[in-house]
């Protein structure tokens, strides 16, 4: 399972302080605290009320690429910051960054696709279109799957395209959840993708969101996500993630999950 780290997202109060005051120690220990738990992606957004995301992304890659070469997800709603984030990381050297995010919204389209060609970037893809998220797992798939045209059609292989089904709140709606995860049964049995999401979004809103996310984890696993967008340092949740990996068959003879016993991970507590 690819873990992709979260955690350096300018709307976060922490992080969005320190882009501010340009706290480079802050922003370097966030990034290799999260390797150190186990990402392989780090997500860099520059979101900041009132900031230059343009600016502050930059500042944000040239400051985790100081301490880790390990790959980035360029993660902007701004055209321009996109575009900035995805030219300053292959610049910074590493892995070719992957693009958070392409929807089935055309201004999107517009934006996402352009760079998806000139950079054969993976991407991932939103199910959502112009008319918002649709309420059922078809509605999301077919949004899917014209995804999986417009990225193949601009070069890139199906295989790097990373499609979220989208998760809500079950506060707001008690069948959201069900929805996402026959979304992503659907997108796993007919289209040549991988997958992935942001599942903490699942519990907002409730008591012990911890216990609410991990099992949500749990279940998509068994569906057969193929990678999250998580908070690493939660040790109950790689707790989870390691048990899950070794389950799954991707962990080699269940090495991971017993180095992870003999250093008491298992059974931390947050």
């Amino acid at each position: 399972m690819l873990l992709m780290g979260e955690s350096i997202n300018g709307t976060r109060r922490q992080v969005g302080e320190a882009i501010q005051a340009r706290d480079a120690d802050f922003i370097k220990q966030l990034a290799l605290d999260q390797v150190n738990a186990g990402a392989r992606v780090l997500d860099v957004n520059g979101g900041v009320a009132g900031g230059n995301e343009v600016d502050d992304l930059l500042w944000l890659i040239e400051v985790v690429r100081g301490v880790t070469d390990t790959q980035l997800m360029v993660d902007s709603a701004s055209p321009e910051a996109l575009a900035a984030g995805v030219e300053a990381a292959l610049a910074n050297g590493g892995a070719t960054p992957l693009i958070n995010s392409i929807s089935g919204e055309q201004s999107r389209i517009d934006v996402v696709i352009p760079l998806v060609e000139q950079h054969r970037c993976p991407v991932v893809g939103l199910c959502l279109g112009d008319e918002g998220i649709p309420s059922t797992a078809e509605g999301r798939l077919a949004v899917a799957e014209r995804l999986v045209n417009l990225v193949t059609a601009a070069g890139l292989p199906s295989e790097d395209l990373w499609i979220d089904p989208l998760v809500l709140a079950i506060s707001a709606d008690t069948q959201a959840a069900l929805v996402s995860m026959g979304t992503l049964k659907l997108v796993k049995e007919r289209l040549p993708v991988r997958t992935t999401a942001g599942l903490s979004n699942v519990s907002f809103g409730l008591p012990n969101r911890a216990l609410l996310n991990r099992t949500f984890v749990a279940m998509c696993a068994g569906i057969g996500i193929d990678g999250i967008i998580v908070d690493v340092r939660d040790k109950q949740m790689m707790a989870t993630v390691r048990a899950i990996e070794a389950l799954r068959g991707e962990d080699a003879y269940c090495g991971g999950y017993l180095k992870c016993h003999r250093q008491g991970l298992l059974e931390a507590r947050d």
